[in-house]
């Protein structure tokens, strides 16, 4: 006996059902599938210590086979692929890791997938990668010193000079490493100002580097504070740095060491006036704008902290959504701190409109607050209104 034509659709239907079930369980890797396969990346692993890279790549493909979504996997084919010398191949699956891991990547994807651009001589790409890697560690020292090194490798020398300087500032201990390649950065921005006919600024880059290339060593006592500061001994810190700024009172290193300690000592009107000082020779340092606005909130400045996150994101609007998003982040804090929570929303929803890596969670989570604290206002409200 044939079977009918509605009988023949049901069939068609449920077969397409069960291949979409397939395709599903190919896709999505289940606990136990997980727990096998977190296994068997042990012995992956010891391949890829040992760089044993096509022994490595087999068994991690395996991995992938049946877990498309192990992270450690496909960044293992990555590290394998890098070291084989398939950068191509090792790029693929090193994005793969950043889409994998979503509001959960750290720096170091973004700089794996950079340097693997850099060995393609992707560098404006790379650039792009390692640009992401500093929004998330934006005082790493290895992500700003191949930072500097990607900016001038892109032509991009200006920014190669101020991303060694900042390295400067914050990784004294690397200054050795660091001068070379700031003198010669400075050398480049030069020679590049000058062909634009920008005598000025030429001029400027000139000073920079014969500045650094005549510097031998470095700031003996900064070194010493940036140590005391690690070592969380931060009234030593204090004192160092003070004594330095009294002779050099335009040392950007020390002025921003300075704000942090006083922050952590709890001397927010010291740590603030430092952060002043510290923004009046940075002033498109717009991550360190944003922790000067942080500490204004915590010290109850709500008001001033306001007034200038709306000033900073007018004069700062041609540097984009993205570099504007610590100020966006503490503007909605400071809103917050006011109980203005429906303003403070449409500043963290403006955060999390920017893309940054390393605000975008913390910005979804405060939108959420903010509708909770709406929500627990309202309620108070119709209860005191019915005499409660």
């Amino acid at each position: 006996m044939f079977p009918t034509r509605n009988q023949r659709l049901v069939t068609l239907i449920f077969s397409l059902f069960m291949l979409a079930a397939v395709a599903q369980a190919l896709a999505e890797c289940q606990p136990g599938q997980m727990q096998e396969a977190n296994l068997a990346y042990q012995s992956a692993a010891e391949f890829l210590q040992a760089q044993q890279w096509d022994q490595a790549i087999a068994r991690l493909n395996s991995i992938i086979q049946v877990c498309p979504e192990h992270v450690e996997a496909n960044r293992g084919l990555g590290k394998a692929y890098y070291g084989k010398g398939d950068y191509a191949k090792a790029a693929e699956f090193y994005r793969k890791v950043i889409e994998l891991r979503g509001d959960q990547v750290e720096a170091g994807d973004f700089g794996n997938l950079g340097k693997t651009l850099a060995k393609l001589k992707q560098y404006k790409e790379a650039r792009a990668e390692y640009m992401k890697a500093q929004m998330l560690e934006p005082d790493d020292c290895g992500v700003l010193f191949n930072l500097g090194v990607i900016h001038g490798a892109a032509g991009y020398n200006n920014q190669a000079v101020d991303t060694f300087e900042h390295a400067l500032d914050v990784c004294p201990q690397f200054e050795k490493n660091i001068l070379p390649l700031l003198a010669k950065a400075a050398k480049r921005a030069e020679d590049q100002q000058r062909k634009l006919g920008n005598a000025r600024q030429a001029d400027h880059y000139h000073q920079l580097a014969v500045k650094y290339g005549a510097q031998a060593g470095g700031s003996t006592t900064y070194q010493m504070a940036t140590q005391r500061f690690n070592a969380k001994d931060y009234a030593g810190a204090v004192k160092l740095l003070n004594q330095m700024l009294a002779k050099d009172p335009n040392h950007t290193g020390a002025l921003l060491t300075l704000a942090r300690a006083q922050d952590q000592l709890g001397h927010k009107d010291e740590s603030i006036a430092a952060y002043r000082k510290y923004l009046e020779l940075k002033p498109n340092d717009l991550t360190n704008y944003g922790e000067m606005l942080r500490v204004m909130v915590e010290a109850g400045k709500c008001g001033e902290a306001k007034s200038l996150a709306a000033a900073a994101v007018q004069k700062y609007a041609s540097q984009g959504r993205e570099a504007l998003a610590p100020i966006y982040y503490y503007w909605g804090s400071a809103f917050e701190c006011t109980g203005e929570y429906q303003v403070a929303k449409a500043k963290f929803q403006e955060c999390v409109a920017s893309g940054h890596p390393r605000y975008v969670k913390s910005a979804r989570t405060m939108v959420q607050r903010m509708d909770d604290l709406m929500a627990q206002a309202a309620y108070e409200k119709k209860k005191a209104a019915q005499g409660g």
